[in-house]
């Protein structure tokens, strides 16, 4: 199975970011997948027309969406129909993402103002927590979402040794959030996420 309903009768396009044979000493943090391995393009790549998904390898997930191609199903092994996406927005049949579940609580805490300056930050050193960035005129304020709920970042007091490290304390309302970016981390703040670094 490698041909997908949109090419049956037609070949594909050539791939704009087609797969890389060249061995690298690298490996996916996702999949563990080394670069430039048959497991590699398997996990990363279109099996019709050879594209790189659209969706980040996030391990091994169900289904894996090409831009030109549809979705497989990488367990059935299989392309499934193709879909009306916003049918199913407008008739609720889909599953919100955790980001947006994340936004939705924000604004009930903070108000609808400040989500809506709330953006998405990734990151492949925690995949804890949903990080984000308040970002009004220039200025931001990172916010990440996990089990002890929201947490506004401060930097970390050893700024000589530790350049990235941040502390992180909890906030539920509004006003913890200007509490912590007034005066810094607050009495329930984390150990610095990069103590290790200047320990």
């Amino acid at each position: 199975m490698t041909t997908c309903p949109t090419h049956q009768n037609s070949a594909p396009p050539p791939p704009q970011m087609p797969h890389s044979t060249r061995p690298a000493n690298l490996v996916c943090k996702g999949c563990a997948a080394p670069a430039g391995s048959q497991e590699e393009r398997r996990s990363h790549h279109c099996p019709c027309c050879g594209e790189r998904f659209v969706s980040g390898c996030t391990g091994r997930p169900r289904r894996r969406t090409c831009h030109r191609c549809g979705t497989l199903d990488t367990h059935a092994d299989r392309w499934l129909p193709p879909v009306d996406p916003i049918a199913e927005l407008l008739g609720q049949h889909y599953t919100p993402s955790p980001w947006f579940r994340v936004w939705e609580e924000a604004a009930r805490r903070f108000g609808g103002d400040i989500a809506h300056h709330l953006v998405q930050v990734t990151t492949e050193i925690d995949q804890t927590h949903l990080y984000g960035e308040i970002a009004f005129r220039g200025s931001v304020i990172a916010v990440r979402h996990g089990e002890r709920g929201f947490e506004a970042a401060s930097d970390c007091p050893h700024r000589a040794e530790c350049r990235r490290g941040r502390l992180w304390t909890p906030v539920q309302i509004r006003e913890d959030l200007l509490d912590v970016r007034l005066n810094g981390p607050g009495p329930r703040a984390s150990a610095c996420d990069r103590a290790h670094r200047h320990s």
